[in-house]
């Protein structure tokens, strides 16, 4: 809906991108506030922001804000990344396919096994690489996808038949990056914003600033001030914005949650004894909408235990459906290697978060009382490190 574009045009359809952009945060936001509760009026404000995020996208998108509000109030889950695929098919008769779908009912194992039945080819063992549609400025709703390729003896016309309708607003350049390489952080200045927008956005951080005069969890102040710096990082200007497609706003939801499996030059992963089980894992948590889930993986290790850290590799896309190890409510995790930028870095763990570090031993692991899931992620990170070593 955006072909064509004038050079006039131009700057004003960027910034309708990063205008979509916001509400998608801010949706993700009251959703997430809203899944886990918090204090007397707080629930209210969270709608409030619900339907501002809204009004935003309803600035640029071509449908109305009563219809993107319907979608919005139907938001009973963690929101994340959305998890997808994109499958690079080598065809038989030289063509090369790319196909790219979020996930529905099926799951990663399912996914894989079934195309690779269909097309007579090897299921893949592990994504090649990442894509992010946020990192490559599409409309869509945030979604990640994991690139897996395929052989297959069938001509093009052929293989098509056989796949699975693919998701149009995943079309588009998207830059992909190997697994080690993927925490990318764009930089991203002020977003220039019509007076209409700003004046959502200042009702937005007028909710924020009324949050935080009121909350007393350390969840809830945190994610108003993140709240209050989306809005602060825009600046009205004289704009008229094209009318774009922000993509499948209903999309399936499967929160997705990224670990850092991070090693000493010992061979050791650092784990940590979690408050509210006193079971052991390896740092982690949810990935949030306009983050990298290589970022997410990161930014949590630091939060958990206060090292800094970089990827060293993914040891796997772990879709807990195809398992049933690991916590319900993030039924995705990406399970990232990782090594400390400085050795002389002081574990300073988060009380809420963690009571406890080890540094343990594959032996040690193999005995240890393990978070749900972890009694999986972490071996497979012990084979991924004495492969990188």
């Amino acid at each position: 809906m955006t072909t064509n574009l004038t050079a006039d045009s131009k700057p004003a359809h960027h910034e309708a991108i990063g205008l979509a952009r916001i509400a998608d945060m801010l949706r993700a936001e009251a959703a997430n506030g809203l899944y886990w509760g918090g204090e007397p009026g707080e629930e209210a404000r969270l709608r409030a922001m619900r339907d501002r995020a809204a009004a935003l996208l309803a600035e640029v998108d071509h449908r109305s804000y009563e219809e993107i509000l319907a979608v919005f109030a139907t938001d009973d889950d963690l929101r994340t990344p959305i998890p997808g695929t994109e499958f690079r098919i080598g065809c038989g008769d030289g063509a090369r396919l790319v196909h790219r779908r979020r996930f529905r009912s099926d799951t990663l194992g399912r996914r894989l096994e079934a195309t690779a039945a269909a097309l007579g080819a090897e299921v893949p063992s592990e994504p090649i690489a990442i894509a992010d549609t946020d990192l490559a400025d599409l409309p869509c709703p945030h979604t990640y996808l994991l690139v897996y390729e395929f052989a297959t003896d069938l001509d093009a016309d052929a293989a098509v038949q056989l796949l699975e309708p693919a998701d149009p607003d995943l079309d588009g350049d998207l830059p992909t990056f190997a697994p080690a390489a993927s925490a990318v952080a764009r930089e991203r200045g002020p977003l220039r914003v019509s007076p209409a927008a700003k004046e959502i956005l200042d009702a937005v951080a007028v909710i924020a600033k009324e949050a935080l005069a009121a909350a007393t969890s350390p969840y809830s102040i945190e994610r108003h001030h993140r709240v209050a710096a989306h809005c602060e990082r825009t600046v009205e200007a004289d704009l008229v914005y094209p009318r774009i497609d922000c993509g499948e706003l209903a999309a399936y939801m499967i929160p997705t949650g990224a670990d850092a499996a991070i090693f000493d030059d010992e061979g050791r992963i650092l784990v940590i004894q979690r408050t509210d089980t006193g079971q052991w894992a390896a740092p982690g948590g949810g990935a949030e909408v306009g983050e990298p889930v290589g970022l997410a993986s990161i930014r949590e290790a630091f939060e958990e235990t206060g090292i800094e850290v970089e990827l060293t590799g993914l040891a796997g896309a772990f879709d807990n459906r195809d398992t049933d190890l690991g916590d319900g409510r993030m039924p995705m995790i990406m399970s990232f290697t990782a090594r400390r930028t400085r050795p002389d870095q002081t574990i300073r763990l988060a009380p809420l978060e963690a009571s406890d570090h080890r540094w343990m031993t594959e032996a040690e692991a193999a005995e240890a009382d393990l978070f749900k899931g972890h009694e999986l992620r972490i071996p497979v990170a012990f084979d991924l490190h004495k492969a990188e070593r």
